[in-house]
């Protein structure tokens, strides 16, 4: 027997240059359930941000409209070209604004659904109708102290005197 063959009957250790048939032991105790809780915890928040929410989930959303016509009283006729602006109650926070079209109409999209009661006012001095707030009566006031505040939505017609 020769000198490398080992002492006694006992087998060689394997050498280091030699690799091992299986992976090495890993202490699955510790590490493993900690990693699989950050990447569940990581996966669930990431699936909680991708759904969409229901449509009452966030009061803030921006889904409101302010829409109606603006008409000459006398007439009856719309009234082209006026310029109508939302702003938020007795602020000065413009919300929106828009001209009304051949019909007389306006449509002022994108309002916050927070913004329940709305301050209303008409410019018509481009056509030669009156300018100032909308009052109670859907008519043009000359002064914000005697104007209205008015809902989201459709509004019945906006009364502009011609000049």
């Amino acid at each position: 027997m020769t000198a490398s063959a080992g002492v006694g009957n006992r087998p060689e250790p394997p050498s280091p240059t030699r690799p091992t048939p299986y992976p090495r032991a890993v202490d699955t105790t510790t590490k493993r359930p900690l990693v699989a809780l950050l990447v569940g915890s990581l996966l669930l928040a990431l699936t909680a941000l991708s759904l969409p929410g229901p449509a009452h989930a966030d009061p803030g959303r921006r889904a409101g409209f302010f829409a109606g016509r603006l008409i000459n009283p006398a007439t009856g006729n719309p009234v082209k070209g006026a310029t109508v602006k939302v702003f938020r109650i007795n602020t000065d926070t413009l919300l929106g604004s828009d001209k009304s079209g051949p019909a007389g109409r306006f449509r002022i999209d994108g309002l916050s659904a927070d913004d329940e009661e709305l301050d209303v006012r008409v410019n018509g001095s481009a056509v030669h109708y009156e300018t100032g707030w909308v009052g109670c009566g859907h008519n043009v006031v000359p002064s914000w102290g005697d104007a209205c505040s008015y809902g989201q939505g459709r509004q019945t017609p906006f009364k502009l005197q011609h000049l």
